[in-house]
């Protein structure tokens, strides 16, 4: 969650028994994520029970995305020595010269990888690179992800990957993202033999997460409903048009709350391009003000399709721990279905 999980929000989710990372996102800035591992060690002293439990998330295609880019990773899991790593948007990459993929780089310095994918071809090749996790995404995720007609639903994915680990003898963990945000999600996940879940839009909607306010208070609303959520590429087919960095394709897609933007271009990718390029064109120069600016009837607010069960903006740690609390209670309550 670029932009959204920076060191308070990681370090309050570890202090409720979940593990937390920082998103370091492209790693376009040293000093950002400087700051924010300073901010989660004030939090959570490099003594104590939470001191192991510095993680850090890179998107893939823009952290990976040259040598130069290796270099500033490498270092930060040099300077950190963070206990765990993820690696998303590609999961798995390559050095352009050495050949050496990140799933090797981070081991060397001692990291469990945790890699997040969105299909079967990806996840098989998570297996065949020797990850330490897998986070198996659905459509129903808030935020980027693959295209929907690349990717899978949530409960079914998120079973297949675990059969895929019956099948190779694996005992790595897998996690289920996508939709989840409460312990019924939690619960849900669990009996599909899944280890723990991966909470995205819940956490944003937290006092800790970096952001826009009012988005937050937006995901919290009576107005924001499930199906107000859709998995669009007019997002990015806007912001790559500007973007030093532009999201490749599958990925290219965002699950976010419906709004004039998207209503007016979701389906429109040809007329949508061609009022891009027209001269003088401020389509998007106008989103990029609104974005930055808070506009939300222009800009985008990223969400998953569990949001209509988000009632409140609340404190990490109380959200983490009421989740836990609510799938141990449903799981203690399924014998009673047996009679």
């Amino acid at each position: 969650m670029a932009g959204v999980s920076g060191g308070a929000l990681a370090a309050e989710t570890c202090r409720a028994g979940g593990l937390g990372f920082i998103a370091a996102g492209y790693l376009s800035s040293l000093e950002t994520i400087q700051q924010e591992v300073s901010i989660f060690r004030k939090r959570i002293p490099p003594e104590g029970e939470n001191a192991s439990r510095l993680c850090i998330g890179f998107i893939g295609h823009g952290a990976l995305g040259s040598e130069e880019a290796w270099a500033r990773v490498e270092r930060v899991l040099k300077e950190y020595r963070p206990v765990a790593v993820q690696f998303f948007a590609p999961s798995i990459a390559r050095h352009p010269v050495t050949k050496q993929t990140n799933v090797e780089m981070a081991h060397e310095y001692g990291c469990k990888v945790v890699v997040q994918v969105g299909s079967i071809a990806e996840a098989r090749e998570a297996f065949a690179s020797n990850v330490d996790a897998i986070i198996a995404q659905g459509s129903e995720a808030g935020g980027h992800g693959l295209r929907r007609d690349y990717g899978n639903g949530t409960l079914a994915f998120a079973a297949r990957i675990v059969s895929m680990r019956e099948e190779q003898s694996s005992q790595i963990p897998i996690l289920a993202a996508g939709g989840i945000v409460d312990g019924r999600g939690l619960a849900a996940a669990l009996a599909l033999g899944c280890d723990g879940v991966v909470l995205g839009t819940r956490l944003w909607a937290s006092e800790e997460a970096l952001g826009n306010q009012n988005a937050k208070l937006q995901l919290a609303s009576n107005e924001s409903e499930n199906d107000q959520v859709i998995r669009t590429n007019v997002i990015d087919q806007i912001t790559n048009s500007y973007s030093s960095v532009p999201w490749p394709f599958p990925f290219d897609s965002v699950g976010a709350l419906r709004n004039p933007t998207i209503e007016t271009w979701h389906g429109k990718e040809q007329e949508l391009d061609a009022a891009l390029k027209e001269k003088n064109s401020s389509l998007a120069a106008e989103y990029k003000r609104a974005r930055e600016n808070g506009d939300y009837n222009i800009a985008a607010i990223l969400a998953g399709e569990g949001v209509g069960d988000i009632k409140s903006v609340g404190k990490t740690y109380d959200i983490v721990d009421a989740i836990s609390e609510e799938a141990k209670c449903i799981i203690q309550q399924l014998p009673r279905l047996l009679g």
